[in-house]
Order: structure tokens, then C-alpha cells, then sequence
């Protein structure tokens, strides 16, 4: 009877022991099996947020105009006077066209004109050529005393009735910068120097020009 108490109790043991060790080793492979898991959705996101970072991020200037085609903006002198809207298309990643309205106190304008951008990184150079026209139908007589561009001009009769449209082709080197990375990628500001001849006269005029462009 002893013998067979001894028996049974060994073969307990032997049984909770084999239940432990199995236990043990299917809590293994649970934390192998998690741990495999946590890396490789930890590897997937990485990979994603690598992926997302390459395609908001442009390697030049002209990378991102090969991309993004249109790019809309204000401007703050130059060809369109005191405050303009420009459009621009980029044909190629170094040329584009230029299509602009203005206003200032008393005058109305619009441009015509080509861009050619250089390489170059978040900060490139460009150069413009077009022509730009500046009128007034409604006879304001004040427009040539707020224009130094206009009162320089206008001829006498056309400052006195306030009735004039004048004319004048463009050149012009500025430099740009482009962000070409994260949320704000195709946001772009300029400064440009520019020399504006009016045509009928021959009048060589230096401008300056500021301006913001955002590309899509």
C-alpha cells in the first residue's frame, strides 16, 4: 500500500512537472513569437516614415520645379507696381512662363513673362525676361504722384488727365529660395533686381522685387 502511495505521488510530480516545463516553453515561444512581431511592425514604420520623408523631400530646386508645375504667389514691386498676383508654369524643371495681374494707387497692370531657373540647393539663382503694361482708363490724376516709375513716364497731358497705358519690356536676376523638404515643401520666397525700359521712350528704370510663390 505504501509502495503504491509512493507510486501515485512520484507520478504527480512527474506530471506537474512536464505541465511546467510545457508551460514554460509555449510562454517562450509566446514572448519569441511577440518580440518577432513588435520588430517587425517597428521595422515596417520605420521604412514607411522613410519612404514618406523621400517623397516630400526634392534633391534641388530643379528636382522640385520638375515636379510641382504650378506655382501661385504675390508680389510686392517690380513689373506689376506696388502689389501683383503671378502665376507661374514650369514647362521644363529650368523654364517657365509667367502670367501676372497688379495694381497700385491709381493704375492697373498685367505681365507676360519667361523664366530660367538654375540648379541649385534650397537657394537658386534665376533670371526673367517679359513685357509688362501699367494703364488707367478712369482719368485718376493721382497715380503719377505715388509711382516714381510713373511720374518718370507719363507725359504732361496724360499726368494731367489721369488717361494713359504704358508699356515696357523686362529683365530681371533674382534668387530664390525653395523649401524642398517636410510639410511646407514648395513654399518658395524671392528678391529680384530688374531694369524696366519703357518702350515708347527708351527710359531705362532699376525696380526691385519681393515676392512668395507656392508650388503644387
Amino acid at each position: 500500500m505504501l509502495k503504491l502511495s509512493i507510486r501515485h505521488a512520484v507520478s504527480t510530480v512527474v506530471f506537474f512537472a512536464a505541465l511546467q516545463a510545457q508551460a514554460t516553453v509555449i510562454l517562450g515561444a509566446d514572448s519569441n513569437t511577440i518580440t518577432t512581431k513588435a520588430r517587425s511592425i517597428e521595422t515596417e514604420y520605420a521604412q514607411g516614415m522613410r519612404d514618406e520623408r523621400l517623397m516630400n523631400t526634392y534633391s534641388s530646386t530643379l528636382s522640385m520645379r520638375q515636379q510641382l508645375k504650378v506655382g501661385a504667389g504675390m508680389s510686392v514691386g517690380g513689373a506689376l507696381g506696388t502689389m501683383g498676383f503671378n502665376l507661374e508654369l514650369n514647362v521644363e524643371d529650368a523654364d517657365g512662363a509667367i502670367a501676372g495681374f497688379g495694381t497700385g494707387h491709381g493704375y492697373n497692370s498685367f505681365q507676360l513673362a519667361w523664366k530660367h531657373a538654375f540648379e541649385g540647393d534650397y537657394l537658386a539663382p534665376y533670371f526673367t525676361a517679359g513685357y509688362s503694361r501699367w494703364y488707367n482708363s478712369s482719368g485718376s490724376t493721382s497715380a503719377a504722384s505715388h509711382s516714381g516709375i510713373l511720374d518718370r513716364v507719363l507725359t504732361t497731358e496724360e499726368k494731367r488727365t489721369g488717361r494713359f497705358g504704358t508699356d515696357f519690356v523686362n529683365a530681371s536676376f533674382g534668387l530664390q529660395y525653395n523649401q524642398l523638404s517636410g510639410d511646407f515643401r514648395g513654399v518658395s520666397v524671392y528678391a529680384e533686381l530688374m531694369a524696366m525700359t519703357e518702350i515708347k521712350r527708351g527710359m531705362l528704370l532699376p525696380t526691385g522685387t519681393v515676392g512668395a510663390l507656392y508650388y503644387f
